[in-house]
């Protein structure tokens, strides 16, 4: 009896470490802890002259806004937003939800930008 209580724990405590673990892998694996959770193509409108514009991200986190390339640097990323810090010195803030990016802040002009994702 005593042969079977001690095999009886060792399954279940192997059990829970391996559950505890994978856990813990699943956590660390939320798409929005990566960076290319803020990959792709969105577009939005600027709310002074009603214009339809192209935001572009690639993989290795370059920027593009209507096929104009910026020259930026990732100051900060996690799973609510990316920061760019472009040539001057402003902030490019790409805002996201569990799904997918939803805004941008763009700091030189002052303006929050509603984002959705470009459609071909």
């Amino acid at each position: 009896m005593k042969g079977r209580e001690i095999a009886l724990f060792g399954v279940s405590l192997v059990a829970g470490l391996t559950g505890g673990f994978s856990l813990r892998k699943k956590k660390q694996e939320q798409p929005s802890e990566s960076p290319l959770f803020y990959v792709g193509s969105w577009q939005f409108v600027d709310p002074h002259n009603q214009r339809r514009h192209r935001l572009e991200i690639s993989p290795n986190l370059d920027v593009q806004i209507d096929d104009h390339q910026l020259q930026v640097r990732v100051q900060d990323l996690n799973e609510q937003h990316l920061t760019f810090q472009d040539k001057f010195g402003y902030h490019l803030t790409v805002h996201a939800n569990e799904q997918q990016p939803i805004s941008f802040f763009d700091e030189a002009d002052d303006c929050t930008y509603q984002i959705k994702p470009l459609n071909d």
